[in-house]
């Protein structure tokens, strides 16, 4: 029996030490100060293009996306890995279609989502509606 509590207690404090590194070196970190960004949004079964460009303090992406939403028409979605864009220009991407917004940062693929993008001054973000 003290076996059993002695593994259970060894993998939990295991869990909560990799859940320590992981967020003291491995997470993104967010950048303090004002930034000016672009953000575009591409949808061409709508025949949208358009791009927005904002000045903020904010640190991580999903802020400023939440903080224009109105603007943007932009939607949102909670899964258990994260908060998504579901949609953008009022267009709500259809999961029956296979549709997302594919984000870039700069031209490059963003490898996490919008909560955890941190914001960099000049930066170009890119939602573009694509289908998987």
């Amino acid at each position: 029996m003290n076996k059993k509590v002695g593994i259970i207690i060894g993998v939990l404090l295991v869990a909560v030490l990799l859940f320590v590194g992981y967020n003291t070196f491995l997470s993104p970190k967010g950048v303090e100060g004002e930034k000016k960004v672009v953000i575009q949004v591409v949808n061409e079964k709508e025949g949208v293009d358009k791009e927005f460009t904002y000045t903020t303090d904010h640190e991580f992406l999903l802020a400023l996306l939440q903080e224009h939403e109105e603007e943007l028409g932009a939607t949102f979605t909670k899964y258990d890995f994260g908060t998504m864009v579901t949609g953008l220009m009022n267009y709500e991407a259809k999961e029956s279609e296979s549709e997302y917004f594919y984000i870039t940062v700069d031209g490059k693929e963003a490898e996490t989502g919008p909560q955890e993008i941190p914001i960099m001054d000049g930066e170009h973000y890119k939602f573009e509606l694509q289908k998987f």
